[in-house]
């Protein structure tokens, strides 16, 4: 039986791993996490869902060493969905750390998101070489990191994924084969300017307006949208374990910076730009909204946005100029100083 590996007993891990349960192709999925107690619980839920939609989707619950899991289960694939910074965090306890996130940007949060994708990467190729990597940890700019550390990633999942199922469902359409959406993380939210906007095509046609699109989903609380980003992720997933094809968008193909309209076929993923989009200018569009995101990756540097320079500046001035991918592990540490020194003190507006 194929076997799929999860990293992380979240919401987001159990989101894609309730919908694998009902909606994947036979598989055994490995759940990875550090509490048995909530690994355990994962993977029941999973079996009880499986059992009652009747379909031949199995899992096991795994705690320990990340490199023993991986070597065992010997994964076709392994999805990430676990880092050291929840995205709930300003929700359940907000200080002055959430509010810097929310006054520079979520790509502040950056080496948190990397250094853990880093490590699951790094082990997955000694484990299981061959093996596809798919991360959930902010893509559009972990990705690129990834790359730039020479490990290797296919894809991520959330996002622009995200973002297309809404696009489809407000177009009333059966399927995303002739949908192109060219997204960040950042259009998760409405821009500052319309100018701003994620770029969508039906038909090869560009679509004005997609702010109203997106309304709905803007609309809605993040935690919702999880059970959106749950099945977009089931299918893409489903897709890379049996070599189907699948036309979508993901964040971060290919170790590319933002979203991209891809296609999936025989577990190879390819771009599918729109006509007279070239490779070039959607890179560059998608460099120009991680600015307005707080950071952004260029080949082995990572700099932060004028927002997010601006904050550094004023708690960490010695941070504001950003670090080299080579230097991700001390970048971490010095961020997760700072991030100790800011929890212990009250938000702010």
């Amino acid at each position: 039986m194929t076997e799929l590996a999860v990293i992380g007993t979240g919401g987001l891990a159990r989101a894609v791993c309730y919908a694998l349960a009902v909606t994947g192709p036979s598989a055994r999925i490995t759940v990875i996490g550090r509490d048995p107690a909530r690994t355990a619980e994962l993977c029941h839920v999973g079996m009880a869902r499986a059992a009652l939609a009747g379909s031949n989707v199995t899992f096991r619950p795994v705690t320990g060493s990340l490199p023993e899991a991986l070597a065992s289960a010997a994964p076709a694939g392994v999805l990430l969905a676990a880092s050291s910074q929840s995205p709930w965090e300003s929700l359940s306890s907000p200080s002055a750390w959430t509010s810097m996130l929310r006054r520079g940007g979520f790509g502040l949060t950056l080496p948190f998101q990397a250094e853990s994708a880093v490590r699951a990467g790094t082990a997955l190729a000694s484990a299981s070489p061959g093996a596809w990597f798919v991360n959930a940890c902010f893509p559009d700019a972990v990705n690129p990191v990834l790359a730039a550390c020479g490990v290797p990633v296919l894809c991520g999942i959330g996002n622009a994924g995200l973002l297309a199922a809404s696009i489809q469902t407000a177009l009333g359409l059966a399927d995303q084969r002739e949908l192109q959406v060219l997204a960040h993380h950042i259009h998760l939210y409405t821009p500052s300017s319309p100018e701003d906007e994620a770029r969508v095509w039906h038909q090869g046609r560009a679509l004005a307006d997609v702010g109203a699109l997106l309304a709905a989903q803007r609309a809605t609380p993040r935690t919702e949208l999880n059970h959106v980003t749950g099945l977009t992720a089931a299918r893409v997933l489903g897709c890379l374990l049996t070599g189907g094809d699948l036309d979508t968008s993901l964040p971060g193909p290919l170790g590319l910076p933002g979203g991209y309209p891809v296609r999936l076929a025989a577990g190879w993923l390819s771009l599918r730009l729109p006509p007279g989009l070239d490779r070039a200018e959607a890179i560059a569009f998608n460099q120009r909204s991680a600015v307005q995101d707080g950071v952004v990756v260029e080949g082995t540097r990572v700099t932060f946005g004028p927002a997010a320079r601006e904050e550094l500046a004023r708690v960490a001035p010695d941070l504001a100029d950003g670090f080299h991918t080579a230097d991700l592990d001390s970048a971490t540490q010095a961020f997760t100083q700072l991030r100790d020194r800011l929890r212990d003190l009250p938000s702010y507006p």
